[in-house]
């Protein structure tokens, strides 16, 4: 766990909301701190592991990936556990790799294509890496918001 004041909890609640067209004159001067500071900590902040990057929101069905799953899995090789999530991180398609602390059903993979047969064959890929699927869910929406408990109270309109 890292050490984070006020001040940086402040500033990663605004990048949060918008880093693309954040200018660390307006998170500045939405927190508090010269742009100097802003720059100063945001660095600090990736340097130390906390912002771990960066990543556009993309309308998938628009970009012609219309094909969104949840594939609900259980972990079957208990000799490589700790190794499956980079595994399955890898196969074509998987956007998203969830862990649980399960006894069945411990494995959550969200794949993005744009046909049926893709899933099908990540499937099977995934079974090869020692994952059983047991259960298969076409996502049709999904909302997300950022965790508004970043130094809100901070800011200034907090």
């Amino acid at each position: 766990m890292v050490d984070l004041d006020r001040d940086d909890l402040a500033i990663l609640h605004v990048l949060q909301d918008d880093a693309r067209n954040a200018t660390t004159e307006e998170i500045g001067a939405e927190v508090g701190l010269a742009a100097s500071t802003v720059a100063s900590r945001i660095n600090d902040l990736e340097d130390r592991g906390v912002v771990t990057g960066y990543r556009p929101a993309i309308d998938y069905e628009k970009a012609g990936f219309e094909q969104r799953t949840l594939l609900v899995g259980t972990i079957t090789d208990e000799d490589d556990e700790a190794a499956i999530v980079g595994d399955v991180s890898e196969v074509e398609n998987v956007v998203s790799v969830r862990r649980l602390l399960a006894d069945e059903t411990d494995l959550h993979v969200e794949l993005l294509t744009d046909t049926q047969q893709r899933v099908e064959e990540a499937t099977d890929e995934l079974h090869e890496l020692g994952v059983e699927i047991v259960r298969t869910n076409v996502i049709v929406e999904e909302r997300t918001r950022p965790f508004d408990q970043f130094g809100k109270k901070y800011t200034t309109d907090g």
